[in-house]
């Protein structure tokens, strides 16, 4: 009985469409869920930030600069993750690059007052490291923002997006030309800060 129970179970397994059953009732073949998709200004509407968040998101001056006056100087960078990696997708894509290429991936955090405030990854090609673009390479615990600032990069239009309950944004910069991606994802303590700020 127990082997023909076995011989059927073979029979099952090598019939048509058998793999995509067991694909479908297996809960561990689910697709992981899809990342929100980032919104051009033309779509901000969509998102529709609350104002406290939305005047964070849209700075368009210097983050950096903003978050040292909120804290009043107690401010620094901490660098979580730096290397040479290949881009996620939808990075490629706004940077214009292929699958094959590497590029210099430096993730950080962005402290007020000892509080996780912001984090930040830059994407950063290997071509646009080459001439002025060399001193991006050595930042250390150096804002990558202060330096685009201070070498008038050009900033393209900001993408915003709601991730995983947070609001994040990203923009493309040219600098002396060349590209790099800078995505920022605002925490909940920096929001918090904020209006502890204004209350005073």
């Amino acid at each position: 009985m127990i082997f023909n129970s076995f011989l059927l179970w073979i029979e099952v397994l090598h019939s048509p469409g058998a793999l995509g059953i067991l694909l479908r009732t297996n809960p561990q073949s689910d697709p992981m869920p899809k990342p929100s998709p980032w919104l051009p200004p033309q779509r901000y509407w969509q998102a529709r930030p609350p104002r406290a968040q939305r005047d964070w998101l849209l700075c368009e001056g210097s983050l950096t600069a903003a978050l040292v006056a909120l804290s009043h100087g107690a401010f620094r960078v901490r660098v979580t993750h730096e290397g040479w990696h290949r881009p996620r997708p939808d990075e490629r894509q706004a940077l214009r690059l292929s699958p094959r290429h590497f590029a210099r991936i430096r993730e950080v955090e962005l402290l007020g007052h000892d509080q996780v405030w912001v984090t930040a990854r830059s994407i950063i090609p290997q071509t646009t490291l080459h001439g002025r673009g060399r001193r991006l390479r050595y930042l250390g615990s150096r804002s990558l923002g202060t330096v685009l600032f201070r070498e008038r990069a050009r900033r393209e239009p900001l993408d915003i997006r709601q991730q995983d309950g947070g609001w994040q944004r990203r923009s493309c910069f040219r600098f002396h030309g060349r590209p790099l991606l800078v995505q920022e994802r605002f925490l909940p303590a920096l929001f918090a800060a904020a209006q502890a700020a204004k209350l005073r």
